[in-house]
C-alpha cells in the first residue's frame, strides 16, 4: 500500500509540473493574503509529508524482508522501528493537513473564477 501511495504522490507531482508547463502559473496578484497563507501552509504540509515519508521509507529498508507476521523482522532494531513509527505518524498527519488546506486553496480558486 505504501508503494501505491508513493506512486500516486509521484504521479500527482508529475501532472502538476505538466500542468504548470502547459497552462502556466495562476496570477497570485489576485489572491488575498488569507488565500496566499493557505497556499503556503499547503505547500509546507506537502514538504513535511514528503520528508517524513522518505524518512519512514529509508528506515523500512533496514527492516529486512517484508513479513506478514505479528513480530518485527530480526534486523529491525528498536530505534529504527521507533523512528519509522514517528515519521509515519508525521506523514499521515501532514497528509490530512494537505487535504484540508487543498480544500481551502480550491475554494479560493473557485471564488476567483466566480463560482
Amino acid at each position: 500500500m505504501m508503494q501505491i501511495a508513493v506512486s500516486l504522490v509521484g504521479l500527482f507531482l508529475v501532472s502538476y509540473v505538466v500542468k504548470v508547463s502547459l497552462l502556466g502559473r495562476e496570477d497570485r496578484d489576485l489572491w488575498t493574503s488569507a488565500e496566499l497563507w493557505t497556499l503556503y501552509a499547503h505547500e509546507l504540509c506537502i514538504v513535511a509529508m514528503l520528508v517524513a515519508g522518505a524518512v519512514a521509507a529509508l528506515r523500512t529498508r533496514r527492516f529486512g524482508e517484508i513479513r506478514d507476521g505479528p513480530g518485527p523482522a530480526p534486523e529491525a532494531d528498536a530505534r529504527d522501528r521507533r523512528i519509522h513509527r514517528i515519521a509515519g505518524r508525521v506523514a499521515v498527519t501532514a497528509s490530512l493537513l494537505v487535504l484540508l488546506t487543498a480544500a481551502g486553496v480550491l475554494a479560493g480558486m473557485y471564488s476567483r473564477a466566480g463560482f
